[in-house]
């Protein structure tokens, strides 16, 4: 079988997606099925095959962009313009590429879904992989002014939303990690839930458990605990929650160190925030790494304030890494952590409730070890990669044969 993954989304990057496809790809080609995978490169999309081809925008984005109408209102906020420009380009790319060789194209986003939806041909199964919804994650932006300042936030919301809807009903079968998204894309975007499958995210553990061995040149505080959080630097993953919890920790105790492990544009607040509560010897910002496993393996508590999560990938590798969690119950997060069972959880956004959690993992070693070898256990059982593959395929097998 050969199979094309795509995502109108930048690749590689640090994120679950470029993870999720990684995975997908080495679980298929074990099984001695090809992979190609499409992906944006800024300048150009990328095909990720046996020859590795760059498909320059610059060949046709100057002619699509003049023959995008003006005076149409869809095209009057640029944010608009440009995604739907973005969509275009995707389609002319995938145009190029030669669908006919592929038994199945699995999009990694609705936006992808819409621009092969348009463009595949007719006998070829398109199945979705629904990460997060789109339309949700640019409204939150919007209404938390996070970089995004479009002309018109209805048209911005209505043109998402139109987007899940296409890209959702143009797909033969999706697939979401968590009831939670489920039930968003449903209730929101009024997609089929006959054709939705119930696959969770997973991971390559015995690969994970060899990197999280590896020796590491950085050593933990001698006299203090770590709190890890390994995490994008952006405001929909609530970093600015976690640092209002810490302020009041440091209040009344210091025998602690928190890491911050990731990137993202509200790093620069983040450390100013970490001045001002007076916590600069506290938090360590580590920025973007390789060696995530390693840090786990020197940590002592896991946190995840995320304001909207489908299935949290950092999630999984802390229970490999035997961490009790301390989540927020932000969407499907409350699927992989059971309160008081594998970790703790904290109302979304609420600090003062992150702050108690985290104080009581501090205070009491044998819980926190407890919570840890249950996190693990959990994870063990629920989480590996071959059972993900092998529903991933069934689905690709059942479309086929439809198809057929």
């Amino acid at each position: 079988m050969k199979i094309l993954l795509v995502t109108i989304f930048l690749i590689p990057h640090v994120g679950g997606l470029w993870k999720y496809m990684l995975q997908i790809k080495q679980g298929l080609e074990a099984l001695g099925h090809e992979v190609d995978m499409v992906g944006d490169r800024i300048d150009c999309f990328y095909v990720y095959g046996d020859d590795n081809r760059k498909v320059f925008k610059s060949h046709y984005k100057p002619m699509l962009e003049a023959n995008l109408p003006a005076a149409s209102p869809i095209f009057s906020d640029n944010w608009v313009r440009h995604a739907e420009s973005e969509r275009l380009c995707l389609e002319l790319t995938l145009s190029y590429l030669d669908l006919e060789q592929y038994d199945v194209i699995h999009a990694q986003d609705v936006l992808a879904a819409a621009a092969v939806s348009r463009v595949k041909p007719a006998g070829i199964p398109l199945v979705t992989s629904i990460h997060a919804s789109v339309a949700l994650t640019i409204l939150n932006m919007v209404q938390n002014d996070q970089g995004i300042k479009p002309s018109s936030p209805l048209l911005v919301w209505n043109y998402y939303k139109s987007i899940e809807n296409i890209g959702g009903s143009s797909s033969d079968q999706l697939l979401l990690a968590s009831e939670w998204l489920r039930d968003v894309v449903v209730s929101y975007f009024g997609l089929p839930v006959s054709r939705i499958s119930l696959i969770p995210y997973a991971m390559d553990i015995p690969s994970f458990e060899d990197r999280l061995k590896k020796e590491h040149e950085l050593t933990r505080p001698m006299d203090k605990k770590v709190i890890i959080c390994t995490s994008r630097l952006s405001h929909e993953k609530g970093i600015h929650v976690l640092l209002e919890a810490l302020g009041k920790l440091h209040a009344f105790r210091q025998d602690w160190e928190c890491w911050l492990v990731g990137d993202g544009d509200q790093r620069a607040l983040y450390e100013y925030r970490v001045g001002q509560l007076g916590m600069t010897g506290a938090v360590r910002f580590w920025g973007s790494r390789d060696d995530v496993p390693a840090l786990l393996g020197l940590a002592d508590i896991f946190v995840m304030p995320s304001l909207m999560e489908t299935l949290s990938y950092s999630v999984m590798e802390a229970q490999i890494a035997e961490l009790p969690i301390v989540s927020s119950d932000a969407g499907g997060l409350k699927e992989a952590v059971q309160h008081e069972v594998n970790g703790l959880l904290f109302q979304t956004g609420n600090d003062d409730m992150l702050t108690a959690r985290l104080n009581m993992l501090l205070e009491d070693e044998a819980y926190r070890r407890l919570l840890g070898k249950q996190a693990r256990e959990w994870a063990l059982a629920h989480r590996g990669l071959d059972c993900m593959v092998k529903r991933v395929l069934e689905v690709y097998q059942k479309e086929i044969s439809k198809a057929q």
